[in-house]
């Protein structure tokens, strides 16, 4: 190992395209995988991470049959490493707002759920407040979310936040808690009816998310705590604008998160049924890389959405500022 003055000397040749190839190695876990991601050559990259265990005087990687993993030494450099590449994007973005004379830019990622609650009137109030800001939203599952989160492509998060999930070394804040309830259009048998309970609608075509769906076991575990099964007459949709379509021109009811489409809520055109199901409730918050850099801008939508949560009557949430490490 070199000693200290060698090691800070050695450090200090350390490129930008170096700690890239070491983070996406790490994220692919497989040198093969990073060379197809980052269109390199495997003995390109190989030499590479190399060249970081020479520089650094550690291994970076255990290697097996099945890919790398990172050492202890690794995984502290990767997580710097990480933190160096979002900060240079920072810094870039930033500039660059400055040349254009933007207010700013937001790159937003949404869980499947986290689109139903303040983020639609945030990023509304946002652009009336800024309007040079230039926001993207993307939406996708949470594993895709969060290595969007470490590799810097993404700001923050916001979406349901749930006990097991598999992170890693990412943050959570709480915003506010919601709950569920079955909804039908406004003309549903079911309405006339007054269905009482939960079983009285097994036999009623329902709408749920694939079972691959991460909500899924918490939507399943409602019907089981009962001693019911699935209904039979099921479709299994992920994608809301399609289930929201389908709510409102067929008899098909759903377990949505109150407030999903708010409008169709305010105006009658959807409603939830009256079973008597008060104990599917969850927090939703935002997500983001421990240890990045919050921007000015960031804590200001933060702060925006924390407001926007006030106004539309959202029960705040009593979860603490937690770390995801696994």
């Amino acid at each position: 190992m070199a000693d200290r003055d060698d090691r800070t000397l050695l450090l200090s040749r350390l490129s930008l395209r170096q700690l890239q190839i070491l983070s996406t190695v790490a994220e692919h876990g497989s040198i093969l995988h990073a060379t197809r991601s980052m269109n390199m050559t495997q003995p390109a990259v190989s030499r590479a991470v190399m060249e970081i265990e020479r520089i650094v005087g550690q291994p970076m990687f255990v290697r097996s049959p099945r890919g790398v993993s990172p050492t202890p030494a690794g995984a502290v450099f990767v997580s710097h490493a990480r933190a160096a590449l979002s900060s240079m994007r920072v810094a870039a973005q930033e500039i660059d707002d400055l040349q254009r004379g933007h207010a700013g830019r937001l790159t937003i990622g949404t869980l499947p759920n986290g689109a139903g609650g303040p983020l639609p009137q945030a990023l509304i109030e946002a652009r009336r407040e800024r309007p040079g800001l230039m926001v993207t939203v993307v939406e996708g599952l949470y594993q895709q979310m969060a290595a969007s989160l470490r590799s810097g492509d993404l700001d923050f998060v916001i979406g349901r936040l749930r006990p097991a999930d598999g992170g890693d070394g990412l943050t959570t804040q709480p915003l506010y808690r919601q709950r569920w309830g079955v909804f039908a259009r406004a003309k549903h048998p079911a309405r006339r009816t007054r269905a009482a309970a939960l079983a009285d609608l097994l036999d009623t075509p329902w709408i749920l998310p694939a079972a691959s769906a991460p909500v899924r076991p918490m939507i399943e575990s409602v019907f089981y705590r009962r001693g019911l099964p699935l209904p039979r007459d099921r479709m299994e949709i992920s994608a809301l604008g399609i289930a929201r379509t389908l709510l409102l021109d067929c008899d098909a009811v759903m377990f949505l998160p109150e407030g999903t489409f708010r409008r169709e809520e305010e105006t009658g055109a959807l409603a939830e049924l009256s079973l008597g199901i008060d104990e599917v409730v969850e927090e939703v918050g935002l997500f983001w890389r421990e240890g990045a850099q919050r921007r000015a801008l960031e804590l200001y939508f933060t702060r925006l959405l924390e407001t926007t949560c006030g106004k539309m009557g959202l029960a705040p949430s009593d979860m603490p500022v937690r770390h995801i490490s696994t």
